[in-house]
């Protein structure tokens, strides 16, 4: 059979949508690649040696920013307020900052909150910054550009950029003990050490521990149900994660939160024993109370009239009596 010409092909019923999947078919031979604003990346991630080039960036107070900072090393920290990591994240990275103010570092935030934000979220977010977020400029990445062009797969995740605009780390998550490697990364960056061999850290007990299985998804899906209230589904969620990765703490520490809200009791233990029984975790029962129980707090609702209250001053109308 003769292949049909382009020319006959046009007049043919139906032939646009084939007209279309041929020319998906030769940019996708083509290995076309996505352009945004920022940068040309392709479908990978951006990894480590990765040349990103120049930015610039508009901070929340509508300060200009310009990535990377021509010297020293630039840190880019992705958070979100649905993350019960993010906000120890920030405060390690205010206090980095003041510890080692005499060297050529920048840090700067980036909220992933996500695509877009009602007027309520937003509210409560520009009260979350202004509370929490004092030394560290926030640049708000609403539509999540950055979050995608840099792959994020968990907040809160930082970035080290040289001043060629070169990554030379990423550290995702946030462990729940003190990370020691993050401020040891750091620290080679800014060339005040020099790096650990494996068999210095193996000298000294230094573990550095990721979720594995996806846990980390699925615990991260339960801190935003948790936040919207559904502390049930919530549970379902941690549970699922230590059945993934009985190895991370996480999601015990998170349950302990909800069980412990009120302090630790042997009723409360035991029902929390009875949990990870029944869902064969039995081999965590022993490891209950080995760290600082994770405590998820709810999302306050801003009250309308409230808000405008504080919006309009003196002008805003008074609130109606309830008779």
């Amino acid at each position: 059979m003769k292949a049909m010409g382009i020319h006959k092909l046009r007049h043919t019923k139906n032939a646009w949508p084939i007209l279309i999947l041929l020319l998906v078919l030769v940019l996708l031979s083509a290995g076309v690649e996505k352009v945004s604003g920022y940068h040309q990346v392709s479908d990978r991630e951006v990894m480590v040696g990765d040349k990103l080039p120049s930015m610039s960036l508009l901070t929340y107070d509508g300060s200009s920013l310009e990535i990377p900072a021509q010297d020293g090393i630039t840190v880019l920290l992705f958070w979100a307020m649905w993350s019960p990591r993010s906000e120890p994240a920030m405060n390690l990275w205010q206090k980095f900052v003041k510890d080692y103010a005499d060297n050529p570092l920048t840090v700067v935030t980036v909220n992933s909150e996500g695509e877009s934000l009602s007027t309520s979220e937003r509210a409560e977010l520009e009260e979350f910054i202004k509370e929490n977020v004092i030394d560290l400029p926030v640049v708000l990445d609403d539509g999540l550009i950055l979050f995608n062009e840099f792959a994020v797969k968990s907040v809160p995740t930082v970035f080290f950029l040289d001043s060629e605009g070169v990554l030379v780390h990423r550290y995702p998550s946030f462990p729940s003990s003190e990370p020691l490697d993050l401020k040891e990364e750091l620290e080679i960056h800014l060339g005040l050490r020099e790096r650990e061999s494996e068999e210095e850290k193996e000298a000294r007990g230094k573990l550095d521990y990721q979720p594995k299985n996806n846990a980390l998804l699925h615990y991260n899906l339960g801190v935003q149900l948790q936040k919207k209230g559904f502390t049930d589904k919530a549970k379902i969620r941690y549970i699922k994660a230590l059945q993934l990765d009985p190895e991370y703490a996480d999601p015990l520490r998170t349950l302990e939160g909800i069980y412990f809200v009120d302090g630790k009791t042997t009723e409360t233990e035991d029902e929390l024993k009875v949990l990870l029984a029944q869902d064969g975790l039995d081999m965590l029962v022993e490891r209950i109370g080995e760290g600082e129980p994770i405590v998820i707090e709810k999302r306050k609702k801003i009250d309308a009239m409230e808000r405008m209250r504080q919006l309009l001053g003196e002008n805003a109308p008074e609130k109606p009596e309830v008779e």
